[in-house]
C-alpha cells in the first residue's frame, strides 16, 4: 500500500479536504484490482454507485462495491474474498472479513487500525468498512471493458454502458423501498452524460419513453421529502453546494425530461 500523502497527490485541493473518503477509495481501486485480476474476473461486473465515481467521474465519494456475476457459486466467492484479504495483507494492510449468503452475496471487509495509523481518527479501535455485495445473474449479460489506472492500480475490468449504469440507478430510484438521496444525485449525473437505454427501462420498469419516464419521476417526492433525501447524500459530495441536485429534483425533471 503506497502512502497517503502521496495518494492524496492524486486529487484536487477541493476533493484532498475529504481524506478518510480517499482512504476508503484508495482501498476501494486496490479490492477491485484483485477482484479483476483473479481467476474469478471474467465472471464479474462492476456496477452500483463506486462505479459511477470511480468509471464515470461522479463528483460525490461512494460506500460500498456492487459486483454482477454470473456462474460464480458461494465457494467461489468466499474463495475470492480470501484473495482480497491475502493479497491486501501481503501489502501490510490488516484485514477482517465476514462473508454472508442471503440471495445475495455479502462481504464485510474491515481495516482495523488504518485510520489511527493514518492519523485520521484518535481511536485505535476505529475501522473502515467496505461491503461487497455480489449479485448472481442468470446469464451472462453484454458488457463492456474499461481499464483502471490510477495510484498504483492498472487493471481492466467489466462494466455495463453507460446507458445501462443510468436505467440501473433510475430502477433503484423507483423500486427501492427506502428512497436515497444517492440515487437521485446519481441519476442527474449520469442524465448529463448520457440517455437511459429505453430497452432496459421497458423491460424492467414498463417505461417505454422520456414521457413516461417524467411522469413516474415527477410523483416520486415532495418537497419535503427531497429536503430529507439530501441529507443522505450531503456526507460523500466534494462540493456542498450540489446538494441542490437532489433538493431540486422536481423543478430538474420538470425543465429536463
Amino acid at each position: 500500500m503506497i502512502a497517503l500523502n502521496r495518494i492524496l497527490q492524486y486529487y484536487s485541493m477541493a476533493e484532498a479536504r475529504h481524506a478518510r473518503h480517499i482512504l476508503k477509495e484508495y482501498l476501494q481501486y486496490r479490492i477491485l484490482d484483485i477482484v479483476f485480476s483473479s481467476k474469478y474476473g471474467d465472471r464479474l461486473i462492476f456496477m452500483g454507485g463506486t462505479c459511477i465515481r470511480i468509471v464515470h467521474g461522479n463528483d460525490r465519494f461512494s460506500e460500498d462495491i456492487d459486483l454482477d456475476n454470473y456462474d460464480l457459486n458461494e465457494a467461489d466467492f468466499a474463495d475470492l474474498m480470501d484473495v482480497v484479504k491475502m493479497e491486501l495483507e501481503k501489502e501490510g494492510v490488516g484485514v477482517e472479513i465476514r462473508n454472508s449468503f442471503h440471495n445475495v452475496y455479502h462481504c464485510y471487509i474491515k481495516f482495523p487500525r488504518i485510520l489511527f495509523d493514518n492519523k485520521l481518527s484518535p481511536l485505535k479501535d476505529e475501522k473502515i468498512l467496505i461491503q461487497i455485495d455480489s449479485f448472481q445473474l442468470k446469464k451472462k449479460p453484454e458488457t463492456i471493458l474499461k481499464v483502471l489506472s490510477k495510484f498504483d492500480v492498472f487493471s481492466e475490468i467489466k462494466i455495463y454502458t453507460p446507458e445501462v449504469a443510468l436505467s440501473q440507478k433510475i430502477c433503484a430510484l423507483i423500486d427501492r423501498k427506502r428512497a436515497k438521496g444517492r440515487d437521485i444525485y446519481d441519476v442527474v449525473y449520469l442524465y448529463s452524460m448520457t440517455k437511459p437505454d429505453w430497452a432496459y427501462l421497458k423491460k424492467y420498469l414498463k417505461i417505454s419513453g422520456q414521457k413516461e419516464l417524467k411522469e413516474k419521476l415527477l410523483n416520486l417526492f415532495s418537497a419535503a421529502e427531497l429536503k430529507k433525501l439530501a441529507k443522505d447524500v450531503a456526507p460523500f459530495l466534494i462540493d456542498a453546494r450540489k446538494i441542490i441536485q437532489v433538493e431540486k429534483f422536481n423543478e430538474w425533471v420538470a425543465t429536463n425530461l
